[in-house]
């Protein structure tokens, strides 16, 4: 396999032509555990540092919105790498106890090319946020249905599942609750909101 950066643009043009083809490539792809974790640390470190470029080139009332969230770039990267960890787990492990036959390192794999991808949609739409706004605010749409469609076809492809609407029925109940856990652990954190 070709790791140069050409090969591997070459390799996500592919994956998104055909998402199942692209992830069985990376699914052979035989590396240590720890490189997969590092090719996923590295996505989340990368995708943070676009993030924050983009940030800086908002209009001022975005920024100043978003100023608080967007105080520290180590901290996004930090949330970026602990929302893909707890995405692969969830991946393997639900896909799991649904039948699924994927492995552990294949998830991981997987999820890093996945990033790859849209890290690479994330440079094409900094660029148009610099040459043409409009053009910017389409790719930023365009990536969300991207990544739907690359994570059906990568979970569906890793755990054997036959029907990508059923796939991605389940990633979408997965997603509603983990964020609705995430909203109790975070109201059991904070407290009550204090009322004037």
């Amino acid at each position: 396999m070709d790791l140069t950066l050409p090969g591997l643009l070459r390799l996500a043009r592919e994956t998104i032509q055909d998402p199942k083809g692209g992830a069985r490539r990376i699914m052979a792809i035989d590396a240590p555990m720890g490189a997969r974790w590092s090719a996923l640390a590295l996505m989340a470190v990368a995708s943070a540092l676009l993030t924050h470029a983009s940030f800086a080139l908002a209009p001022p009332a975005t920024r100043d919105f978003f100023a608080t969230a967007m105080a520290s770039p180590l901290r996004t990267a930090v949330l970026q790498g602990a929302a893909m960890v707890l995405g692969v787990m969830a991946i393997h492990r639900i896909g799991v106890a649904r039948g699924g036959r994927g492995a552990l390192p294949e998830a991981i794999s997987l999820m890093a090319w996945l990033q790859f991808i849209l890290l690479v949609l994330q440079v094409a739409q900094l660029v148009a946020q610099v040459i043409l706004p409009p053009l910017a605010e389409i790719i930023g749409v365009l990536g969300i249905g991207l990544f739907f469609y690359l994570l059906t076809n990568f979970v569906a492809e890793l755990h054997g599942f036959r029907s990508l609407a059923s796939t991605f029925m389940g990633i979408l109940a997965t997603m509603i609750l983990i964020a609705f856990v995430l909203a109790l652990l975070l109201g059991a954190v904070t407290g009550p909101a204090q009322v004037a």
